[in-house]
């Protein structure tokens, strides 16, 4: 909260663990407005196969890096990822979990595709020309893949090539590269 006031930032996400409401807060003004973000629960029961998921990716113009795709479909999916030694593990999207809607800002995206709802938020409120998720533009971002989460934290794929892992901040509109790229964490025996 005090680096965003020092830094004049006129609005951040706030997540409340209770409700699991998101709500966009401007810290110079001092108000708060509900936006709905909901991070996508926890992946139910396949209700479809793996090809039949495949194909609704495809039809929503998803495209996973094969060498993930691959590790999606091999069976044996890593059900979490340290980023950061001292922090929780992240958990990964299964295929299934990447095919669930969640809702941002009122606006329902599937969760592979979720960043585009945050950075359409992201533009909504600060302008096309917004530097929060900054080395990305707003479309570069919007194009990027989620692929896990850890709180409201998003693990996702940068667009602009496809292997490099980054994180998404929803309270703040910040990225963090990681030090882990797809072809790192779909080897055999990544840790």
């Amino acid at each position: 909260m005090k680096t965003a006031i020092g830094k004049k930032m006129t609005f951040m996400f706030l997540h409340c663990p209770a409700c699991a409401r998101t709500f966009q807060f401007n810290p110079v003004a001092w108000t708060a407005q509900a936006c709905e973000a909901v991070v996508p629960k926890a992946a139910k029961v396949a209700k479809q196969s793996g090809k039949q998921l495949e194909k609704w990716l495809a039809s929503e113009k998803v495209a996973l890096p094969q060498a993930y795709l691959e590790h999606l479909r091999s069976g044996k999916p890593r059900p979490g990822v340290a980023i950061v030694s001292d922090e929780d593990h992240f958990t990964l999207y299964s295929l299934d979990a990447l095919c669930q809607d969640v809702e941002v800002d009122g606006t329902r995206y599937l969760a592979v595709r979720q960043l585009a709802g945050f950075a359409q938020t992201l533009a909504q409120a600060a302008g096309t020309d917004s530097k929060q998720a900054a080395p990305f533009s707003l479309a570069e971002l919007a194009a990027c893949l989620s692929i896990g989460e850890e709180n409201t934290r998003i693990l996702f794929i940068d667009s602009r090539d496809n292997d490099a892992l980054w994180i998404y901040h929803p309270d703040g509109g910040d990225v963090e590269k990681t030090r882990l790229t797809v072809s790192a964490l779909t080897e055999p025996g990544a840790s």
